[in-house]
């Protein structure tokens, strides 16, 4: 019987080769990105085709490359990157010593790696770069060093010049990912109008927000919209959590708060759509509301309840927010240049520290790179034709930091590859040897290539082969020698990284216990911090509050991420498999869920009273949490607890106690404090039996 991992990564394989997503396409920037090409390439025409033509040519085609990346920003700055990080490639991959050479190789490979793990934009840029240092060789033959590099440089500021020409949106990326954060909460509002105990699924909502923490200047609303986002959380949160008390109660009050969470989820998606369309609908807020009130709860009382009122309320707030982001007009608020510089060094320093250890991911996946390239370099230099340097070049691009990644990548890069030599070869073949056709060719799959960056890694590597393909033939190589040497040497290259993975691999399924524990440690803190704020609301921080929720997401990010990957490893235990880390996950995020209603009970109420036999029960749940934390790691758990003992007595403390003020926040907690029992034993029964031999 087939291994399920091996099962999936042949499944996503499939999916990767039959990807087409043209909604992605961004045809505005591939036509600009392919204007930066015919402006290089019109250039070194003028010029008679220097010596360092080619160099130019792919620093405006690198350049262009990163801009259309997913997730990468469209301004000038990151061709410009390029351009000088593929300038220093070039000089070190022009060594002439081949052990020298071999080392520098690999030493390049760890490092790019290592720092490109700080962030998406760093990774981007210094992979894209690191191509560079495989071309030298190439692009240095008829050029000196000094000259391919500043060519080089030369081309990444063409296509930087190209990123200013209209139509240029300062704020697009920053609307588009803020839009990200909206319909993210969006999905969960549409999932909690189903299943008020829905687990959390809100790491696209945690992605951007960190990503507009990291700018240094944006517009006033988006920053507003951005330090919101919490509140629209919350609120959605408190509306769910009332859903799931109607339960026991009549159907029209669970329909009216389903009803209230719909139109939340299409509100927020309206104004996503609002903030980053050309044409967005028109919003009747009347209509919306009419459509509301018309529910037999409301009807009958006359009134919205307090959490539907508070929803309303925070969504017409966003509501303002989108409009004033697409009205514009707003000041830039920034953060001084220098501080803003040295505080982004300083985080980024701080997390390659906290890295620097044997037993870290990235450092394996550093390690794994370095020697894969050292091989496959040493590979390539002994190749007999000229271009040897494909086999890095692929092995580069190929290896990814997990299996299912190395493998979709490997394959679909093999297979786009030589259905692109094949196609470029017959066309060179057909086409008149021409320089003007020839070069309006190479701009047609630059053009194409850029095109479908976005929308299908198939036909893209397709098209970078028929564009490499026809840029050589431009400097006098036969099309279709250079066309199977360099489909051959991509089969070598995608073989050496798959097959060094393989070798050397680090497997998600063995961390998974240990992402799984400090994800519980995180829900731990929160579960502290929200029951601390009922038993003492006057030392409330809602800093260190919102300090907790982002370690959740980024924590839980971490642990779906690596479930995902597991799925398609050929490897099993010890500890938890990918399906019983996300059930155990399920059940902490319904207890967690639980929290945030009972966290929502407040709100910036400076004289709340604290409640009787609330730092009991927390002590209990600490209890319970680092108990769960040591199952899911595989250590020895501490003493178990009797939760259900626990939440009696609090049930006991909470209705001795005769205060109308505190009613409704008594009501929630003694709710609420069932579920998270209830979920918490859940959580241990799935953990009970992972590490048993």
């Amino acid at each position: 019987m087939l291994n399920p991992g091996v099962r999936e990564s042949f499944r996503r394989v499939g999916r990767d080769l039959r990807s087409w997503t043209p909604g992605e396409a961004v045809p505005v920037l591939a036509v600009r990105a392919a204007f930066g090409i015919a402006a290089a390439m019109s250039a070194v025409a003028l010029l008679d085709h220097p010596s360092w033509g080619q160099a130019a040519v792919m620093g405006a085609w690198l350049g262009g490359v990163a801009m259309l990346t997913p997730g990468t920003r469209t301004g000038p700055s990151l061709p410009l990157l390029i351009g000088a990080a593929g300038s220093l490639g070039v000089v070190l991959g022009s060594i002439g010593d081949p052990v020298v050479l071999i080392a520098a190789a690999a030493a390049y490979a760890f490092t790019l790696t290592f720092i490109g793990s700080v962030t998406h934009i760093a990774g981007v840029t210094f992979t894209v770069s690191g191509i560079m240092f495989f071309l030298a060789d190439h692009l240095t033959a008829h050029a000196g060093v000094l000259i391919a590099a500043l060519a080089v440089a030369a081309g990444g500021a063409v296509q930087a010049l190209t990123a200013l020409l209209p139509p240029y949106y300062r704020w697009a990326e920053d609307r588009r990912t803020l839009a990200d954060a909206w319909l993210a909460l969006a999905a969960e509002a549409d999932a909690l109008a189903a299943d008020p105990n829905a687990p959390f699924r809100t790491e696209p909502l945690f992605e951007a927000a960190q990503e507009l923490d990291r700018r240094r200047a944006l517009p006033a609303a988006i920053l507003e919209a951005r330090r919101q986002i919490y509140a629209v959380s919350s609120a959605i949160g408190h509306t769910a959590s009332a859903r799931a008390r109607a339960d026991a109660q009549d159907r029209d009050t669970v329909e009216f708060y389903s009803e209230a969470l719909e139109l939340a989820a299409r509100l927020l998606g309206h104004f996503a759509e609002q903030i980053t369309s050309r044409s967005p609908t028109e919003l009747d807020w009347d209509a919306l509301l009419d459509g509301l009130s018309q529910n037999p709860m409301a009807t009958a009382t006359g009134t919205m309840p307090t959490e539907i009122g508070g929803l309303l309320r925070t969504l017409h707030d966003t509501g303002g927010f989108a409009e004033r982001i697409t009205a514009g007009g707003d000041d830039v608020i920034a953060d001084p240049a220098l501080a803003h510089a040295t505080s982004t060094a300083r985080q980024a320093l701080g997390q390659l520290r906290a890295r620097l250890h044997r037993h870290d991911p990235v450092i394996h996946h550093a390690l794994r790179r370095a020697g894969v390239i050292a091989l496959a370099m040493a590979i390539g230099l002994a190749w007999p034709t000229g271009h040897g340097y494909w086999i890095p070049l692929t092995a580069w691009l190929v290896l990814q930091a997990d299996f299912a990644g190395t493998l979709t990548r490997g394959v679909t890069r093999a297979v786009g590859t030589t259905g692109g030599v094949v196609l470029a070869s017959l066309l060179g073949m057909l086409l008149p040897q021409d320089q003007l056709w020839l070069s309006l060719i190479v701009l047609a799959y630059a053009l194409i290539a850029y095109l479908t960056r976005p929308v299908s890694m198939l036909v893209f590597a397709a098209a970078v082969s028929g564009f490499t393909v026809f840029q050589i033939d431009l400097s006098g190589e036969s099309p279709i020698a250079a066309a199977f040497d360099r489909g051959a040497c991509t089969l070598v290259g995608a073989a050496l990284a798959i097959g060094f993975y393989t070798l050397a691999p680090t497997w998600q399924t063995r961390r998974l216990g240990d992402l799984l524990g400090d994800l519980v440690d995180a829900y731990r803190d929160y579960a502290r911090l929200s029951l601390d704020r009922q038993a003492h609301p006057a030392d409330y921080d809602r800093k260190v509050m919102h300090a907790a929720i982002d370690r959740i997401r980024a924590r839980r990010a971490a642990l779906t991420s690596a479930a995902d990957q597991a799925k398609a490893e050929p490897v099993a235990g010890p500890g938890p498999l990918s399906a019983d880390a996300l059930g155990a996950e399920a059940a902490l995020s319904r207890a967690a869920r639980a929290l945030v209603a009972v966290n929502a009970t407040l709100g910036r109420e400076a004289n709340a009273k604290g409640l009787a036999g609330v730092d009991a029960f927390a002590d209990s749940l600490d209890t319970a949490y680092l108990r769960l934390a040591a199952l899911a790691r595989g250590d020895a758990p501490p003493r178990g607890i009797d939760l259900s003992d626990a939440v009696q007595r609090l049930d006991f403390r909470l209705a001795a106690i005769e205060d109308r003020d505190t009613r409704t926040r008594r009501s929630v907690l003694r709710w609420e404090s069932d579920n998270v029992v209830e979920a918490l034993d859940d959580a241990a029964l799935l953990m009970a039996g992972w590490n048993q031999t």
